[in-house]
């Protein structure tokens, strides 16, 4: 296909903006399928996941393509909720534009604006709907207002509603300055009619604003406008197609998945968006010697493109989703993935039509496939020409910010656990599994609780392994914090024939925090033969893996082995690592033992609005802020707090801040818990041993 007859986008919005909907309308205007799907009634052909309908959201980042005026438009249909916006990232990196799906009754929430900050970043064209037009308490021009207000956008309407709410019948075309009126039966039909007498100031004045931006975008217009000439409907697309590549401003129309003004929005799409071929060359990097090199997205340049999602499937197995961004690519071949320094054979090539695939003989620049069951590839490797390689960047996740140790259910389940988590996370990237190494336990991270929810579920459903969620336990540790001089300890054992003896004498001195031990021999004369001082180094290594205070691993000490005693016949190295493990309990117990705590460092983003509530909130949890730095209309808020208070901290600082805020955090080192609670600790502790 000819490149400047492809077109693909993300779409993206906040959950709730009806984002999904207008895409299955967009999809039925187009023939692509035979019916609208609705998400309330589990019938998308978008979100068709199990977790997707039972929560009535997208969870996972769905594909369809369609044909629409001698055009080819691939669509990216994206998470708008929270704890998926990972997969939004994703999509965005290899889209070429943005179809901005703004709910008319609420325009403004928080994930509208952290996807805008994902979507600015990345410098995309973009078309922003006024969606849901058609609800109550739904309002174009306030909607437009209040965008325009909280993101600093320069947008200019395109396109103006007919009535409102339960009165909204159809639009007025501000390029073509015609008004159309959509048939109530959804099927998308629209007629000519009159702009309504009442629109027609507005109209006018919308027009003179969409026609004035058209003309500052190109000098030769501009003239034209200055002198009072008219611009015909061509130069003013031409105009704002010039100043929405460049970044200069927002069309932003009205749209219905309901009453199904597809047809406007997809019209847009072809006569305002770039297609690859106009974006230009795209930058990479030759993997041999690093500097940046550039790939024509056209079909004769050498195959290139970045695998952005992978979906994997207990039957059907790997599924590598694409964005080709040069060259041609037909089944059966060998691409190499430049990312890993490997070639991979591949089969039959596919068009993704939401959970459908459907086989191509070919596929080209800006086109989004999908490939099956490659075996080394990964979401963000790039795929190439072997004889002609580059590497694309891929975009840096996030790090989840809520984590829960996993309790297999069963000893079939917790056999498979681990292999199937590295399924799930071929699949989501997003989410991280790993083994405590001194709890032992099997902990998974995920954006969110509803991110976690949904892991566990289809790790349920797709894999057949069964697991329950339990807080982390918190790693502490134990220490000292006074000096102990001459502990001495023997081991002496007659069980007739050979005997066990060893004596040993230890200094045991507190050491700064983080040091971790240090075992000093000093031994002088001959009271115990060298080849046993191993022996005494490995019974203290043993004793500190479970300290004897709460069985915690004990940390920052330092033991002087100093002088001890032996037995010609009855010593070895086993009775003084036995000797050694008591000498080492014993004066700890004789040292003032204490408990440490990790402190994480917290770096909080919240609104102007909330800093007092953050700030309070803080240390009620035994926080210290040691941090704030203004922005705009946010503040940053860096403290230290205890990880025990802030495991939960996710859906604590949500409900604070009704989703605006962020946070990340970090280990930062141990500090002692404070006496009143470490009593609480120990005691538990020893109640979970018994």
């Amino acid at each position: 296909m000819d490149v400047s007859k492809i077109r693909n986008l993300a779409l993206v919005g906040q959950s709730g903006s009806g984002k999904t909907s207008l895409a299955e309308a967009m999809l039925f205007t187009a023939r692509a399928i035979p019916s609208p799907g609705k998400v309330d009634n589990g019938s998308s052909t978008l979100d068709f996941e199990p977790e997707e309908i039972k929560r009535h959201i997208s969870i996972s980042t769905a594909f369809h393509s369609l044909n629409w005026k001698k055009t080819r438009i691939y669509l990216m249909d994206t998470p708008g909720d929270d704890n998926f916006l990972t997969e939004t990232k994703m999509a965005l990196r290899v889209a070429d534009n943005v179809l901005f799906t703004i709910n008319a009754v609420d325009p403004v929430k928080p994930q509208m604006q952290k996807i805008w900050s994902m979507v600015k970043d990345l410098g995309l064209p973009i078309i922003m709907s006024i969606n849901r037009i058609d609800k109550e308490r739904a309002d174009f021009q306030k909607s437009v207002g209040a965008i325009q207000e909280a993101l600093g956008l320069r947008l200019v309407p395109v396109s103006l509603p007919i009535g409102m709410q339960d009165d909204f019948r159809g639009i007025v075309d501000l390029v073509q300055m015609k008004a159309f009126e959509f048939s109530a039966d959804g099927t998308g039909k629209a007629n000519v009619i009159d702009i309504p007498s009442d629109l027609q100031e507005e109209v006018e004045s919308s027009r003179n604003n969409l026609i004035e931006y058209a003309a500052e975008s190109d000098d030769t217009l501009l003239e034209k406008f200055l002198e009072n000439e008219e611009l015909t409907p061509d130069e003013i697309i031409s105009g704002l197609r010039q100043g929405i590549a460049k970044g200069g401003f927002v069309p932003v129309c009205c749209s219905s998945a309901q009453r199904n003004t597809a047809s406007a929005v997809l019209d847009l799409i072809v006569k305002f968006l770039p297609s690859p071929d106009s974006r230009g060359p795209v930058p990479g990097a030759d993997p041999r010697h690093g500097k940046e090199i550039t790939r024509d997205p056209v079909p004769g340049a050498p195959v290139s493109g970045l695998v952005f999602k992978t979906l994997t499937d207990p039957y059907t197995g790997r599924l590598s989703i694409l964005r080709l961004y040069s060259g041609s690519l037909r089944p059966d071949g060998t691409l190499y993935n430049s990312s890993k320094g490997i070639s991979e054979r591949y089969g039959q090539i596919f068009a993704m039509e939401g959970k459908a695939q459907r086989p191509l003989k070919e596929a080209g620049p800006g086109e989004i496939i999908a490939i099956a069951k490659l075996k080394e590839t990964v979401t963000g490797n790039t795929l190439c020409d072997p004889a002609d390689p580059i590497v694309y960047p891929f975009v840096e996740l996030p790090r989840p910010i809520l984590t829960y140790a996993l309790r297999p259910k069963s000893r079939a389940d917790e056999e498979k656990i681990t292999q199937v988590l590295g399924r799930l996370q071929e699949e989501d990237p997003a989410i991280e599994v790993r083994r405590d190494q001194q709890t032992k336990e099997l902990l998974l991270s995920g954006n969110g609780q509803i991110h976690i929810d949904a892991t566990i579920e289809k790790m349920a459903r797709k894999f057949g392994v069964q697991a329950e969620l339990a807080l982390p336990r918190i790693p502490y540790r134990e220490t000292i914090k006074k000096e102990r001089k001459g502990v001495i300890y023997r081991h002496k054992k007659q069980t007739g024939g050979a005997g066990q003896f060893a004596e040993v004498h230890f200094d045991i001195t507190p050491m700064p925090r983080g040091k971790g031990f240090e075992f000093e021999e000093s031994l002088v004369g001959m009271n115990v033969p060298r080849n046993f001082v191993p022996g005494v180094e490995k019974g203290i290594n043993e004793a500190m893996q479970s300290g004897p205070v709460a069985g915690y691993p004990v940390v920052d000490v330092k033991v002087r082995f100093y002088d001890g005693k032996s037995h010609e016949v009855d010593s070895s190295e086993i009775a003084f690592k036995i000797a050694s493990m008591h000498c080492f309990r014993k004066g700890v117990l004789e040292a003032s033992p204490t408990l440490l705590e990790p402190i994480m460092k917290l770096t909080v983003v919240v609104p102007d609005s909330a800093v007092g509530d953050i700030i309070g909130d803080i240390n009620s949890r035994r926080g210290k802020v040691i941090g704030m730095e203004p922005g705009q209309g946010r503040q940053t808020i860096v403290a230290l707090v205890p990880q025990a208070e802030i495991q939960r901290y996710a859906l604590d600082l949500n409900a604070m801040t009704a989703g605006s805020g962020t946070f990340t955090v970090e280990e930062y080192q141990y500090e002692e818990v404070p006496p009143n609670l470490a009593e609480k600790i120990i005691s538990q502790s020893k109640r979970e041993k018994a």
